[in-house]
């Protein structure tokens, strides 16, 4: 739990505005280097960066009458003193990220609700901080001038920069990547793309079925809190905390707490509705207050599973709800919960 809440603080902090930096990935300027230099800047993937956006330097601005001007394939080359040279031209210097010229619950329930509610609470404080950040963010296609500037990053962080007209095959298999800023030259925004998943974070909110130590049932609040990473667009890893509780038979607060290693599979993609379902095994606490039996702290295996439904809100941004059945304690609980999932 100490872990999960420097992980939340942190997301609250990183929090902030998006920059006029957009990155391009390698498999786009793969792409963009194979079609001819007068049609590769009408339609480019990009995903704009957040905070002030990668450390690359600057290029002068183009703008709609800057004369295009299509060069044949050139080699880059490193001469002695650090720069990179395109058809014996110097473009700029190039430096390393520089710039380029031109835990267990505490036995008692009501304790762990406290602690819990805590949790819960930054969570969602960080999940709007996020959701901010990455709702105000254009990823998609955008077309732009022959003659913009790209800063062509490497591996290991080196710098180049040339227009867009001059990316040759060459230049996109050294590059790692690519910056592309909105304000060096006109800026034609397309289309934004739809649903791409990779880092996430995710936070449930919703209702839940609990056992007491004296064999009774009942509902109360659910939370579950998420991190964790999709290693294709349909299948994802993330670690799972669930957080819930309610007030047994004698008016007292039974917690329920499960942490837990999830996979999610949704391989239902129909336009903005996405769906699937997910898998978990972990570790259960209950602590409960009023019901004194050897069962009213106890720590047993979690398995759990269900079903997802995701509507697509943005790019990075989904309204999920999840149908749940978890076996712990000897016991099988379920739960219902909507939020969002950020990635």
């Amino acid at each position: 739990m100490r872990a999960l809440s420097m992980v939340l603080a942190a997301a609250v902090l990183a929090g902030g505005c998006v920059s006029e930096s957009y990155k391009i990935s390698h498999g786009e300027l793969v792409r963009m280097s194979q079609l001819p230099p007068d049609q590769r800047t009408q339609a480019v993937r990009v995903d704009q960066e957040p905070g002030n956006g990668e450390d690359v330097g600057t290029a002068e601005r183009v703008d709609d009458g800057t004369q295009i001007i299509l060069v044949p394939s050139v080699d880059i080359e490193v001469d002695g003193g650090g720069h990179r040279h395109l058809g014996g031209a110097p473009v700029g210097h190039v430096g390393h990220g520089g710039g380029v010229g031109g835990v267990h619950a505490p036995a008692a329930g009501s304790d762990d609700k406290a602690a819990a509610i805590v949790y819960v609470a930054l969570a969602v404080v960080a999940l709007v901080a996020v959701v901010a950040v990455e709702a105000s963010r254009f990823d998609g296609l955008v077309r732009l001038h022959p003659m913009h500037p790209l800063h062509l990053v490497a591996d290991n962080g080196d710098v180049v920069t040339v227009p867009a007209a001059w990316l040759d095959r060459d230049m996109a298999a050294w590059a790692d990547h690519a910056v592309v800023r909105s304000a060096e030259g006109p800026w034609h925004p397309i289309a934004t793309a739809p649903l791409e998943r990779g880092w996430t974070y995710g936070v449930f909110l919703g209702e839940g079925t609990y056992v007491s130590a004296d064999g009774s049932k009942g509902t109360g609040f659910a939370a579950t809190i998420q991190l964790g990473y999709f290693v294709t667009q349909h299948v994802g890893i993330v670690g799972s905390g669930f957080l819930g509780w309610r007030t047994n038979l004698e008016d007292k607060t039974l917690f329920e707490g499960r942490f837990m290693g999830e996979v999610q599979v949704l391989p239902l993609d129909a336009g903005i509705f996405h769906a699937g379902v997910y898998g978990a095994i972990g570790e259960a606490i209950r602590s409960e207050d009023g019901v004194m039996t050897a069962d009213t702290d106890k720590s047993t295996l979690a398995l759990g599973g269900g079903a997802m439904m995701q509507l697509e809100l943005h790019t990075r941004v989904a309204l999920t709800a999840r149908f749940g059945v978890a076996n712990a304690h000897g016991e099988t609980a379920q739960d219902v919960l909507v939020g969002l999932a950020v990635y």
